[in-house]
């Protein structure tokens, strides 16, 4: 059986997708939270950024369901050994620099946060964005050592294992209801911000 089997090469590139605007994404991050004050700018380029990672995730979930239908003879399991950084230890550097850029700003990021939205009596929480962008950076951050693997290898022994258990997963449990949320304060916030 040849490594190469052509029902993968959409789960890789969907893969390296998720590491390109990943990096993209991260890089501007790095730079604006420096201390660039057209936070309007970046809040626009964070908003393009994050909406199209959200959707490069879901595309990489779809095509690794369609690479699981290929007969498992074809594709047997193999585990992807992978060494990554802390992911608490990226959580604490993006908060030493995300949290500190909002403050210099005296940008207010609270917002009303619904446990489920169709709970008709649920009761709102107070959430922060900036807590929220923290846990974003944070897993893409910890994501990239698997994808900076796809990327330098193509292909890559393991490559289910790698895309739903160092990937996808931490994406789907910790990263998902953040993205979302972020997405919703830069909509709210850029749009209160066009009406002045």
């Amino acid at each position: 059986m040849s490594p190469h089997l052509p029902e993968n090469s959409d789960l890789r590139r969907a893969l390296a997708a998720i590491h390109r605007s990943q990096s993209r994404w991260l890089a501007d991050l790095t730079i604006v939270c420096q201390g660039d004050p057209r936070f309007l700018d970046a809040f626009r380029r964070w908003r393009e950024w994050l909406t199209l990672l959200k959707l490069q995730l879901i595309r990489a979930e779809d095509r690794l369901l369609h690479y699981l239908l290929v007969p498992e003879e074809r594709r047997p399991w193999r585990d992807f050994p992978l060494r990554k950084p802390s992911q608490a230890d990226s959580f604490r550097r993006w908060d030493s620099c995300i949290t500190p850029y909002f403050k210099a700003l005296h940008i207010d990021t609270r917002f009303r946060r619904l446990g489920d939205v169709r709970d008709l009596d649920g009761e709102a929480s107070i959430a922060l964005a900036s807590t929220d962008l923290v846990a974003v950076a944070s897993i893409a951050e910890h994501t990239q050592a698997a994808l900076r693997h796809v990327a330098a290898e193509g292909e890559a022994e393991g490559l289910e294992d790698l895309a739903f258990f160092h990937v996808l997963a931490p994406w789907k449990v910790q990263g998902l209801r953040p993205l979302t949320d972020v997405l919703q304060w830069l909509d709210a916030f850029l749009a209160e911000m066009d009406e002045l």
